[in-house]
């Protein structure tokens, strides 16, 4: 195969990390007015985070880790249509520059009939599941778990994919719905969910390789709703 005339060489050079280089955070996109969170990628873990709106700039915040789906950032105030968002971050050795401005759009111009329908996922949901996912969910919007019609778990400002809280823990064959709303704009409810008796004995759970340095871990076949000590 002939040489790529338009590839950068790069073999034989010491290239190395800058410490002192740090490059600007990822707004992920769309950004709703009414959202009361914004959610952040790719941006160093344990960074302080600036979130400038219509030239403000809020309180600092400090992030955890980026992955697995990055970190929801809470706001001050609800976000309002055509204000323009941005952020940047920081460490003990270097700030970055300013991320590109998203413009915040309303929720109608993407979802003209309401908000999607939000999915429990994973399921099935079991009796003394203590936190259950959802999903198809609008960052910034405010989802709720109903067990029987009765609220047991609710986030404001929640992410694409969110994990809730319940309480108390399900009992068995309760009717399990997921509920979403952004703007008083409310979704349709999720897909009815029948809680049912849990897997006995329990799967092992298992943790995907480790390394020396590392701060988080990766636990996996952990049956749904479970509680885990490590």
């Amino acid at each position: 195969m002939g040489e790529n005339n338009n590839e950068v060489p790069t073999k034989g050079l010491d290239l190395k990390d800058n410490p002192q280089l740090l490059s600007p955070p990822i707004i992920k996109e769309p950004v709703y007015s009414c959202a009361i969170s914004i959610t952040l990628l790719a941006f160093e873990p344990h960074a302080e985070i600036d979130i400038e709106i219509d030239g403000v700039i809020q309180n600092p915040v400090q992030v955890g880790f980026p992955m697995p789906n990055g970190e929801s950032i809470p706001l001050s105030n609800a976000l309002s249509t055509g204000q323009q968002v941005r952020a940047r971050q920081r460490n003990s050795l270097a700030q970055s520059i300013w991320s590109n401005h998203v413009v915040v759009r309303a929720h109608t111009e993407d979802y003209p009939a309401g908000p999607p329908r939000p999915q429990i996922n994973p399921s099935p949901v079991f009796q003394c599941g203590s936190r259950t996912g959802v999903s198809n969910l609008l960052d910034g919007g405010t989802v709720w778990i109903t067990a029987d019609g009765i609220e047991v778990g609710r986030i404001k400002g929640c992410k694409e994919h969110q994990g809730v809280n319940i309480d108390p823990d399900y009992g068995i064959n309760q009717r399990v719905r997921a509920w979403f709303e952004m703007c008083n704009d409310s979704s349709p409810p999720s897909i009815e969910h029948i809680t049912q008796v849990p897997p006995s004995p329990l799967t092992i759970p298992g943790i995907d390789p480790t390394y020396d340095g590392g701060e988080q871990i990766r636990i996996t076949n952990v049956v749904n709703g479970a509680r885990v000590e490590i």
